[in-house]
C-alpha cells in the first residue's frame, strides 16, 4: 500500500522532456532569437545537452536556427492553435 501511495504522489516524469520544454520556454522568451549559450543558461541545463534538444527540436520544427539564433519554428504555432495546418509560425498566430 505504501508503494501505492508513493507512485501516486510522485508521477513518472521524463527528465528530456522536461529540459526540451524550459529550452522552448526560454527561446520563447527572445522573440529575436538566442544562441544556444544563452538558452542553456536560461533553462539551466548543461551546455552539452542543449546542444542536443536544440537539434533535435529544430530538426522536428519547433525551433528554427536563423542567423546563429534559436527561434522558435512553425511547429510551435500548430501546437498552439491545435494543428489547424499552418506552415509558418507567423500564419498560425494570424489564425
Amino acid at each position: 500500500m505504501a508503494t501505492e501511495t508513493r507512485a501516486a504522489a510522485a508521477p513518472t516524469l521524463i527528465g528530456s522532456v522536461r529540459r526540451a520544454l524550459r529550452l522552448l520556454e526560454a527561446a520563447a522568451a527572445h522573440p529575436d532569437g538566442a544562441p544556444a549559450k544563452q538558452l542553456a543558461r536560461e533553462a539551466g541545463i548543461p551546455l552539452p545537452t542543449a546542444y542536443h534538444l536544440l537539434r533535435t527540436l529544430t530538426h522536428e520544427g519547433y525551433l528554427r536556427r536563423e542567423k546563429g539564433v534559436f527561434v522558435l519554428g512553425g511547429a510551435v504555432g500548430r501546437l498552439a492553435v491545435g494543428g489547424a495546418g499552418c506552415g509558418a509560425l507567423r500564419d498560425c498566430l494570424t489564425v
